[in-house]
C-alpha cells in the first residue's frame, strides 16, 4: 500500500484522531465504547474512523455477532524533518518481526520488562547516532546554501539550485516544490542550462 506522508500528516493534525489511535494502541475497541471513553459523539467517532480506515491506519473486524471492532492495521512510521535549509516528510510501513519459536506467554513480566528496557537503550543509542548524522547533514546543506549564491544570478536560480541539491527532479516537480508556475521554472532552467549550471537527462534536471 502506498502511503502519502502529507495526507497522513494532515490526518494526524486532528486531536481526536490522535486520541483514537492512542486508545487503539492498547486494544481493539467498539466505536460506541470509544465514544464514551473519549467523550466524543458516536457520529464524530465514526467519521474519524472512516478517515483513518481509508488511510490504512485502522481496520475493522466483526466479533460477537455483527458488532464491529476497530484496531490498528499495521505499524506505520511517519517522519518529519525540518531545518533552516530543508523540509521533508516520509511515511513507511514497518513489518512486524516474525514470532519466535521460544515465545512463552507465561514468561516472567520482570524479564520481559528488562528485555524491553534493553531495546529502549539501543533505540536511544541509535537516536543519538541519527542526531549526529542530521547535524552533519544540516551543516552540509548550510554550506551548500552559501555556495549556491555564487552560481545563481537571482533568487529564483538560488532556490532552484537548492532544490536540485537535494535530488534530481523534472520541471513539474521543481515548480511544485517551489510553489511557482511550471513555465517560469522551465524557462529559468533552460537559461541555466545554457550557462552550464545545470543539465538534463531522462527529463530530470540536476546540478552540473
Amino acid at each position: 500500500m502506498s502511503l502519502d506522508p502529507v495526507e497522513l500528516l494532515d490526518i494526524l493534525g486532528n486531536e481526536n484522531r490522535r486520541r483514537i489511535l492512542q486508545l487503539l494502541s492498547f486494544r481493539p475497541f467498539y466505536f460506541n465504547e470509544m465514544a464514551k471513553r473519549l467523550d466524543v459523539g458516536p457520529k464524530a467517532i465514526i467519521d474519524h474512523l472512516e478517515m483513518l480506515e481509508r488511510a490504512g491506519l485502522v481496520e475493522c473486524y466483526q466479533e460477537q455477532g455483527r458488532r464491529k471492532y476497530f484496531r490498528i492495521a499495521r505499524k506505520t512510521v511517519l517522519e518529519v524533518s525540518l531545518s533552516p535549509h530543508s523540509y521533508g516528510v516520509r511515511a513507511y510501513l514497518s513489518e512486524d518481526a516474525p514470532g519466535r519459536e521460544d515465545a512463552n506467554p507465561a514468561r516472567d513480566l520482570k524479564n520481559l520488562r528488562e528485555e524491553l528496557a534493553g531495546l529502549e537503550q539501543k533505540r536511544l543509542e541509535l537516536r543519538r547516532l541519527l542526531e549526529q548524522i542530521d547535524s552533519r547533514e544540516m551543516e552540509i546543506k548550510r554550506i551548500a546554501c552559501q555556495a549556491v549564491q555564487g552560481y545563481a544570478e537571482n533568487q529564483l536560480e538560488a532556490e532552484i539550485l537548492s532544490a536540485l541539491f537535494c535530488g534530481d527532479a523534472d520541471a513539474s516537480r521543481l515548480a511544485e516544490k517551489l510553489e511557482m508556475a511550471e513555465a517560469v521554472v522551465a524557462d529559468r532552467l533552460k537559461q541555466m542550462k545554457d550557462r552550464g549550471a545545470v543539465h538534463i537527462a531522462d527529463h530530470k534536471w540536476s546540478i552540473r
